[in-house]
């Protein structure tokens, strides 16, 4: 079984677990494929033990998780979260590993995050947090009041947004892009 079959399964499972009265028009939206190929991974999953269909009426029916099912659906949460966690994990470390490097070649600069508030802002946010890294996070301030406050010649910046690095590096200002160190 592929891969993309499997991710398609389990965001059957998941649906339904939420949505016990879905019907297959719902679940070919939610998943993406046509009705025909849910009706075959619907199929599938009965084949497998890990849904169940009961007919309603006549042309109604409603969708349960076996226990296998569920079972199955919490064991690949459980392996996506882990997946999910090392990888962040991995992320955290290289924007330490980033500053270091920025900081060694830089020395008498100070080194920002600058970007939107978004993830990537959440996870530099969180890595600040758990470290004691020379660096600051700058998301909530416009780029004229960004560069009101700074001089181009006192800081190296890690942004994650193009945009942002183009008019901070038309101001003078040294930008690495975070994206590219984290290797994404």
């Amino acid at each position: 079984m592929t891969p993309e079959h499997t991710s398609k399964e389990f965001s059957i499972l998941s649906y339904i677990d939420q949505n016990s009265d879905a019907t297959q028009r719902q679940l070919s939206e939610h998943v993406g494929v046509s009705l025909g190929t849910i009706n075959i991974l619907v199929k599938r999953l009965v084949k497998k033990g890990l849904l169940k269909i009961e007919r309603m009426q006549p042309n109604s029916i409603r969708y349960f998780l076996t226990p296998s099912g569920l079972a199955n659906k919490l064991e690949r949460t459980y392996g996506y979260i882990v997946r999910v966690y090392r990888e962040l994990l991995v992320y955290q470390q290289q924007i330490a590993a980033a500053v270091s490097s920025i900081q060694k070649a830089n020395p008498r600069k100070k080194v920002c995050f600058y970007g939107p508030n978004d993830e990537i802002s959440q996870l530099v946010e969180a890595v600040l947090d758990t470290t004691e890294l020379p660096a600051e996070l700058y998301k909530e301030h416009s780029l004229s009041t960004f560069t009101q406050m700074f001089s181009p010649s006192d800081i190296v910046l890690l942004v994650w947004n193009t945009e942002d690095e183009t008019a901070l590096k038309e101001r003078g200002f040294i930008c690495e892009n975070l994206l590219s160190v984290l290797h994404v």
